[in-house]
């Protein structure tokens, strides 16, 4: 067994690291941060997590028996420390939770076996989004004219980090939906939704053809979906994706809802538990991948 380290305090570097802690299949986990003073910081502290204010400083201090790092802070910080941390690469598996561009684009329903060293899990309309969209390229081929991507969120679920990073996860997972997917026309949005109480995230994907869908799609389609559903409940419990039809035949929807485990996050902050839950699956196939070398 070997020690993985968070970076980060927020909100989705707790709620991994409750997640984490409850698998069992490290030896020891480290999260650090630079303010003592934060809310996340005094969780910490109160629930006797293996913290430390150092930042990347204490980071390289507990190197030598660390092979995952996790970064959990936001598009900025994720710039500096990949600067400092540069020259440890080579000996680490650095999992990116942040929306910047650092890293080989990666989502668990696709990279099973093969996981670079490098790797970026987009955000959480990427992670839903992609296996649906890939998949149904497959059966539309070039009848796919456009995909657009709406992903609503509850305001109480966007901390700090969320909120300074909007333009970064537009640019970031429309990147990675053209890139992964070979979509050329693609846009993505993204709505914090206020209400009280909190709604449950959902994304909503609509698809543009070129010519009506048939009967025959349509019902490829929804096989498809299956599919896709029962793979992505392997490491994130509550996905759930419909397939929808609407009066215009050149125009279908699919609707994504994920519902929280519950750990740190409340249940309506599905769109974090996605990044968490991706990064922990991960995580236990790097451990194989360990084990097996």
């Amino acid at each position: 067994m070997f020690d993985v380290i968070i970076i980060g305090t927020g909100k989705i570097g707790i709620d991994l690291y409750i997640k984490l802690k409850k698998k069992r299949i490290f030896n020891k986990i480290y999260i650090f941060n630079t303010n003592k003073n934060s809310e996340g910081a005094k969780y910490c502290r109160k629930n006797n997590f293996l913290y430390s204010d150092q930042g990347v400083k204490g980071v390289i201090s507990k190197l030598s028996k660390t092979k995952i790092i996790f970064d959990c802070t936001s598009a900025k910080s994720n710039k500096k420390i990949t600067d400092k941390l540069k020259n440890y690469f080579n000996k680490i598996f650095y999992i990116n939770l942040t929306p910047s561009k650092f890293g080989n684009y990666v989502v668990p329903y696709f990279n099973q076996n093969l996981i670079p060293k490098k790797i970026n899990l987009i955000t959480c309309g990427g992670q839903t989004s992609i296996p649906i969209i890939t998949s149904f390229k497959k059966v539309l081929l070039k009848k796919l004219k456009y995909v657009e991507l709406v992903s609503s969120i509850s305001a109480k679920s966007a901390g700090k980090a969320t909120r300074e990073n909007i333009n970064e996860y537009v640019i970031n997972t429309e990147g990675a939906i053209k890139k992964l997917s070979k979509i050329k026309k693609t846009k993505v949005i993204i709505i914090i939704n206020p209400s009280d109480p909190p709604v449950n995230m959902m994304n909503s994907l609509f698809f543009e053809l070129e010519k009506p869908l048939s009967v025959k799609e349509f019902s490829k389609l929804k096989l498809s979906l299956n599919e896709i559903n029962a793979k992505i409940k392997n490491y994130i419990p509550q996905y759930n994706a419909i397939l929808f039809k609407t009066f215009n035949k050149k125009i279908f929807r699919v609707t994504v809802r994920v519902i929280g485990q519950g750990d740190y996050l409340p249940t309506y902050a599905g769109n974090l538990d996605i990044i968490t839950s991706s990064a922990v699956y991960l995580s236990k196939q790097v451990k194989l991948l360990h084990k097996n070398n």
